[in-house]
């Protein structure tokens, strides 16, 4: 994949194959874009030679993306930059090496990259990694996607996600947003119950907040200007976290019929991260994977969430794409088509799937991406094939077009 920086001083005229966005499908047959100023200022079905740039003395750079197929970026809704999605022990361990981690982060932005994902939603860690990674890239120290980060989770002492967070009395509500919002984080991160069981089928950790102290966490955020994605697994979590009017839901595992009409009425979007459960079911039993049992649990627990995505869709749902990379088996960058796989396993039309992964991911993480026409930011990825015929061409990223001013 080569990867092209938009510099803000200079003309592009990208010569094109089919151009395709979220929104509309296929917008034009072949082509040409024209960047200026690291935004979009046209598009021409013909050899372009009539487009005026505003200012036509700066250097013009013309690309040849001929025969490829140019979309929006793709976009993960949910990661780890923390966790290596190899071993936990050993990358928490690396938390305390700042080079170690550092080459990490720097793999793990570097695959992310090479699959035509242009910008990742931390889920936060109590290191503050995602917030580092942030910053990295921000300030041009590492090339990277945009990052978004919470930095921390909110959970109570004592519950599950320690390594996401340190444990939070309700009477510390408003220091730890205060001290979030002086680091300027992209959101607010909390965790409403534990994780799903991957041995017996459909128990799920604990609620770890009432209804009226999830309320108060969502509107302390939102006083911030600070939106709130929500780990939710069980339905009643899932109803807590709804109520309590948190943008996103994360994971969802178990949640009801009932729910996703309310979260359809409320506009908060689910990022269902399939993949975590499901690539469990990769490793053989005698490779340290699950008992025949378990794998049953496994299998009944990724069906039952496939059927309901495409339940989510039909109440129309604003779905995601989140993988949960850096959770055990789950890497960075190579487990987004493995999610996409399980969305088309849901029975989603690849239509369906791209406008998850672009225009409805972009909108979650507040990027006017998805969109293709003039003013939207420059960023686009370039793939052999059509992904609207076959979602997996996505899998064939030939070029990605970052803006400089928004990555450096």
């Amino acid at each position: 994949m080569q990867l092209i920086k938009i510099e803000p001083g200079k003309n592009y005229i990208l010569k094109t194959g089919p151009v395709i966005d979220g929104r509309q499908g296929c917008i034009m047959k072949n082509g040409s874009i024209f960047i200026e100023s690291s935004l979009i200022a046209g598009l021409s079905s013909g050899d372009g030679t009539g487009f005026q740039f505003t200012d036509p003395r700066r250097e013009t750079i013309v690309l040849d993306l001929a025969g490829l197929t140019v979309l929006p970026p793709l976009v993960d809704c949910h990661v780890h930059l923390a966790l290596d999605g190899r071993d936990f022990a050993a990358a928490c361990e690396r938390w305390k090496q700042p080079e170690e981690i550092t080459r990490q982060v720097r793999r793990e932005l570097d695959d992310t990259l090479a699959r035509g994902i242009l910008a990742v939603r931390d889920g936060g860690d109590r290191a503050g990694i995602g917030l580092y990674a942030r910053e990295l890239v921000e300030m041009g120290n590492m090339a990277g996607p945009v990052v978004r980060s919470p930095w921390f989770a909110l959970r109570k002492p004592g519950a599950y996600g320690a390594f996401l967070g340190r444990g939070m009395d309700m009477n510390q509500l408003g220091q730890r947003l205060d001290r979030l919002a002086q680091y300027r984080v992209d959101h607010v991160k909390v965790i409403v119950s534990g994780v799903v069981s991957f041995k017996e089928y459909g128990r799920v950790g604990p609620v770890q907040f009432t209804a009226a102290e999830l309320t108060a966490i969502v509107r302390g955020a939102r006083e911030r200007g600070l939106p709130v994605m929500a780990h939710a697994s069980s339905d009643a979590a899932v109803r807590l976290a709804v109520e309590a009017g948190v943008d996103t839901v994360e994971h969802g595992y178990f949640l009801s019929r009932e729910s996703l009409l309310r979260m359809a009425e409320k506009n908060i979007a689910w990022i269902p991260t399939v993949i975590p459960v499901a690539a469990g079911l990769n490793i053989r039993e005698e490779d340290g994977g699950p008992d025949r049992k378990q794998r049953l649990v496994l299998e009944k627990t990724v069906d039952r969430q496939l059927s309901m995505i495409s339940e989510a869709v039909s109440l129309g749902v604003t779905l995601g794409v989140g993988t949960d990379a850096g959770a055990s088996g789950v890497e960075h960058g190579s487990a987004y088509l493995e999610e996409l796989a399980l969305y088309r396993r849901a029975g989603l039309a690849p239509a369906e799937i791209f406008r998850c992964a672009t225009l409805n991911s972009a909108r979650i993480l507040n990027l006017d991406w998805g969109a293709i026409r003039p003013g939207r930011t420059a960023a686009l990825i370039a793939v052999a094939g059509d992904p609207l015929g076959d979602i997996t061409a996505l899998s064939k990223v030939k070029h990605a077009c970052l803006p400089l001013p928004d990555f450096f």
